[in-house]
């Protein structure tokens, strides 16, 4: 079972590319064998199997990245089936979470550990697992849909540096009026080794870009 399916993730390919592949189960065999397992055991195979692959390559210290992939879902829901903005035609996902290390280019990723996201799943406790079974990250990079107070304080407690963009809220707004007035500096302490960077660029017109890190 994890031969075809590590075959199928590194090749980007689909199921259907096995028959032409010697050695693999027929499509009916790949699909009953899958519908007789449960999600959770695939999903710990898998990542056993990465794991593995991965040994000596991955370890503490590396920048890393966490990230949230939506793919479109037509079908009923049940537990594996999130909710979210309305694309593609559908407002129906299997979502899935990982965390990678990522290369001098960014768009260089390489998985470490992933996760299905169910509906009974916060991004705090996501979060919680992908780290609990990953080398620590010199720094970790998230995008602005972790900002929140919850996220903050679960990476403080866990001594995680990290950095993501700050959605602009409004103590965020009420600091940028302050940083624009000259009452604060680019590089602003928000609380215990949380700080707020304000960037102009002039990219696109002259705007604000705005991270936390820690």
């Amino acid at each position: 079972m994890i031969k075809p399916l590590i075959y199928i993730s590194i090749n980007n390919a689909s199921a259907e590319s096995l028959k032409y592949t010697k050695g693999f189960p027929s499509l009916d065999t790949l699909l009953r064998r899958l519908e007789s397992l449960d999600l959770k055991h695939v999903v710990n195979a898998l990542n056993e199997a990465n794991r593995i692959i991965l040994s000596g390559h991955a370890k503490d210290g590396m920048k890393m990245a966490i990230d949230f992939t939506e793919e479109p879902y037509y079908g009923k829901l049940d537990m594996y089936v999130t909710r979210s903005k309305y694309k593609s035609g559908t407002d129906r996902f299997h979502a899935f979470a990982a965390i990678s290390v990522v290369g001098k280019d960014e768009k260089e990723r390489l998985t470490l550990y992933s996760l299905p996201v169910t509906m009974l799943d916060t991004k705090e406790d996501i979060v919680k697992k992908l780290l609990e079974n990953s080398p620590r990250p010199s720094v970790l990079l998230m995008d602005r849909g972790f900002f929140k107070t919850e996220m903050i304080k679960l990476l403080q407690s866990m001594g995680i540096s990290f950095i993501m963009p700050a959605v602009r809220n409004e103590r965020i707004k009420r600091m940028l009026d302050e940083y624009a007035k000259g009452n604060i500096p680019s590089v602003y302490g928000m609380g215990s080794k949380v700080y707020l960077i304000i960037e102009k660029r002039r990219d696109q017109g002259k705007k604000i870009s705005l991270m936390i890190s820690s």
